[in-house]
């Protein structure tokens, strides 16, 4: 089964189930303040003359804490639920955003990124158990499809909000700590509760060497997606304010490249449904490597020029964990999912820690070009790898036996709770009816692809 942005626009945001239009609520607010914050961190170092370096710990911490946090926080939401965790979450975010513009030190701005990624990781599962909890098989691409669609317009518009005010100031920061705080709103003021019961009744263990066995390029796509999205959202904006950007063009630079992913998910979706996967990995690594290279000179040319380059690279970037995700589904069994999506996303949590401070130390010794050479590297790495796996062994599934590509967001670090909203498999189901009792009745599980 496949979907496109048609078949989401069709669906009427009314038409979702009743506690959906709600929650995405929350999700436009937190995602606001999320893309605020991640660019404001990098302009603000900038400006505060901080180390290179330290910009790229701050990531690497931020996304220790995120894995911590997806481990730990997933134990509170059976313990105590979706809503207090959810509030406790938004309340730590909202408290760490203004912390960071009272307290403008690099040492104790890692602890508040270490909380601060903890308690994203917990807003992530809470948000994506949600979404399949409520959704059905008949309507889960679609809904998939509107959570996509909102995360990538949120953290867009989050970037460009950097435009508001003088970064140099307290007033950003108090900004993205309301927004944090305003997620809580729409859940605190409606009559309703999360989802009864998740998709974890039933799986079957897989260990990481037989993953590895199965699907290699995907565990190092994901690995080698973690090392470059994390090092281009830290760093990114520390590298407009080295060679010169204004404020208000690295907001656009950093939207304008955000949205490019959105357009790619879909168009290189469909295109690995039809090949095989490794080759279109492969094809999308070439792109990264040169583009990387290219941008170099075009950042030396004009603004626009480097924009347009910088798309094509972020287009491939975004767009890499979600297709490494897709290959490694193409060797499962439907009851090793839940298994395997949480050691992938190991692979790019250790990726996500790795990569911005080892960008931050290339970019002391080499300038701010040390980023693109960095990601370009990387993708390089990637590249030459699946040139060897494609010389060692020829695929045994035919490319029409692929698994049909489902879109990710690729923006946020994501949690093992995203394989629930694959419309691949079809969890059990309960419909909640806001109006009275919960309905307590349990779909059949499918057992054919959705």
């Amino acid at each position: 089964m496949g979907f496109s942005t048609a078949a989401v626009w069709r669906m009427p945001l009314r038409s979702l189930p009743a506690t959906l239009p709600i929650l995405f609520l929350c999700e436009i607010s937190f995602l606001l303040g999320h893309g605020l914050i991640m660019t404001l961190l990098g302009v603000r170092m900038s400006l505060e003359a901080f180390p290179s370096q330290m910009a790229g710990l701050l990531m690497s911490c931020f996304s220790l804490g995120f894995v911590a946090g997806s481990y730990w926080l997933e134990k509170r939401i059976r313990s105590v639920g979706h809503i207090r965790v959810f509030a406790a979450c938004a309340a730590l975010l909202a408290a760490t955003a203004i912390l960071h513009g009272l307290w403008v030190d690099p040492w104790a701005w890692l602890v508040w990124r270490l909380f601060g990624g903890a308690a994203t990781a917990g807003l992530l599962m809470v948000m994506e158990s949600w979404v399949s909890g409520e959704s059905t098989n008949e309507n889960r691409g679609r809904v998939l499809g509107w959570y996509l669609v909102i995360s990538t317009l949120s953290l867009a518009g989050g970037q460009w909000m950097l435009n508001m005010a003088d970064p140099g100031t307290f007033v950003l920061f108090s900004v993205a700590g309301i927004l944090f705080a305003l997620s809580l709103v729409p859940l605190s003021i409606h009559r309703i509760q999360g989802p009864l019961r998740s998709s974890h009744d039933v799986s079957a263990k897989i260990s990481m060497r037989t993953l590895l066995a199965r699907a290699p390029v995907g565990l190092v796509g994901a690995f080698v997606a973690g090392l470059m999205v994390q090092a281009f959202f830290a760093m990114t904006p520390y590298y407009g304010q080295e060679i010169g950007l204004t404020t208000a063009q690295t907001a656009k630079f950093m939207s304008i490249t955000t949205l490019v992913a959105l357009i790619a998910q879909w168009t290189l979706g469909r295109i690995s449904d039809r090949f095989d996967r490794r080759k279109v990995i492969l094809c999308m690594a070439l792109v990264m490597t040169i583009s990387g290279i290219l941008i170099v000179f075009a950042a030396r040319s004009s603004y626009w020029l480097l924009v347009f380059v910088a798309s094509f690279h972020t287009a491939m970037l975004h767009t890499l964990y979600s297709l490494s995700l897709a290959h490694t589904h193409d060797w499962l069994e439907p009851e090793e999912t839940i298994q395997a999506n949480a050691k992938i996303l190991m692979c790019y949590g250790v990726g996500s820690i790795v990569g911005p401070f080892s960008a931050s130390l290339l970019m002391q010794g080499m300038g701010p070009d040390g980023l693109w050479l960095f990601l370009g590297a990387a993708a390089l790495g990637l590249a030459l790898f699946i040139v060897y796996r494609l010389w060692r062994r020829e695929p045994v599934m035919a490319p029409e036996e692929q698994e049909p590509y489902t879109p990710l967001v690729p923006m946020v670090e994501s949690t093992h709770y995203i394989n629930e909203l694959d419309p691949r498999h079809g969890p059990y189901q309960y419909e909640l009816d806001l109006e009275g009792e919960p309905d307590l009745t349990l779909d059949e599980p499918s057992t054919q692809p959705a």
